[in-house]
């Protein structure tokens, strides 16, 4: 028997593209929108008598699947979500922290993308059986990270799927044990300043402190192509997309306390940029769960303060990431965790 919180999304990489594997990773996901996207074409000729279109003339002509998931960041357990959406990572032990390791997940410069197998399982009204669907060959489009005021960090991540099938099994769900949340309350983040990169073992260091910050998002979007339905896929896609030029903007919302960003906008000044969840729990010998996003170089989009009435004012400031050639990588995010493998 079941209830309408039975709700389920389990995920695996496949080994070839659009192929089913057994999902084994469980998310414990806030919402999702996956469905399938068909593309029906309707005969537009004319027939004497007939006045509303006729049903043999109705024709499937692109058939695929896709949609968005949110989750809250943990720190064990989202390493393959991670991966799927920058495509590199890497999982390495951290020096004398035994049990603790620190994966670092970074654009892939390489196509095409992992492809992955996504099941959702949605249970009926009146405690039936979970039904399942299958969305296979998913691959991720973009995601979007949030940390706003009083609340969990957040990712949301949107995805193309070669299709989805109501035919494959059903995988019971088994989920990691007690993660921990990152949220706002462990958050801190240094705009400018000197900072130093992080590595395989170690975090980004160094900047200027940014006391005034109250929410922060960042979208990186791999711009996949469209192509890839050809003749002979029965109206699917027949390969893994590959990836354009990605697209990473984001947003800070930050009370007007001086005058840095507003000339750093101004002046069109490069500013590196690291924000950092700490967990007070300890992991492995003394280390502690870390959740960071780390940009070499961005630019300031604006904008300038408004005066707001008597209340304080705010800024509400869009950024661009850019790759300025002197960091080997336009953004990094690393997550310190008990999970040896991705």
């Amino acid at each position: 028997m079941t209830t309408q919180l039975d709700c389920s999304l389990g995920f695996k990489k496949e080994t070839t593209y659009g192929t089913a594997v057994t999902v084994d990773r469980f998310a414990e996901f806030t919402e999702e929108s996956l469905a399938r996207e068909p593309t029906f074409v309707q005969g537009a000729g004319m027939r004497v008598g007939s006045r509303v279109a006729r049903s043999k003339r109705r024709v499937l002509v692109k058939d695929q699947a896709g949609g968005d998931f949110t989750v809250e960041m943990v720190h064990k357990g989202l390493g393959p979500i991670l991966e799927a959406l920058f495509g590199v990572a890497t999982s390495t032990l951290i020096p004398a922290q035994t049990g603790a390791y620190q994966q670092l997940f970074t654009p892939t410069k390489t196509d095409p993308l992992p492809s992955y197998t996504i099941q959702k399982g949605i249970p009926p009204i009146g405690g039936g059986a979970v039904t399942a669907m299958t969305f296979l060959g998913a691959v991720c489009m973009s995601g979007e990270f949030s940390a706003s005021a009083a609340d969990i960090v957040k990712l949301k991540t949107t995805w193309n799927a070669r299709e989805v099938k109501t035919d494959i099994a059903y995988a019971a769900p088994s989920y990691v044990v007690d993660p921990e949340l990152f949220h706002f309350a462990q958050g801190a983040i240094t705009i400018g300043g000197s900072q130093t990169l992080p590595t395989a073992t170690a975090p980004a260091t160094g900047g200027t402190v940014a006391a005034t910050i109250e929410a922060f998002t960042l979208t990186y979007d791999n711009k996949i192509d469209e192509g890839g339905f050809n003749l002979g896929g029965g109206g699917k896609r027949i390969r893994k997309p590959v990836v354009g030029l990605a697209d990473v903007k984001g947003k800070v919302t930050a009370e007007y306390s001086d005058t840095i960003l507003r000339d750093a906008y101004m002046n069109q000044t490069p500013l590196a940029l690291t924000l950092t969840f700490t967990s007070p729990v300890i992991i492995g010998t003394s280390a502690n769960p870390v959740l960071q996003i780390h940009i070499p170089d961005l630019r300031l989009e604006g904008e300038l303060p408004k005066a707001a009435g008597g209340s304080p004012v705010k800024q509400e400031i869009d950024f661009t990431v850019l790759d300025n050639l002197l960091a080997p990588l336009p953004i990094y995010v690393s997550l310190v965790t008990t999970d040896a493998a991705i």
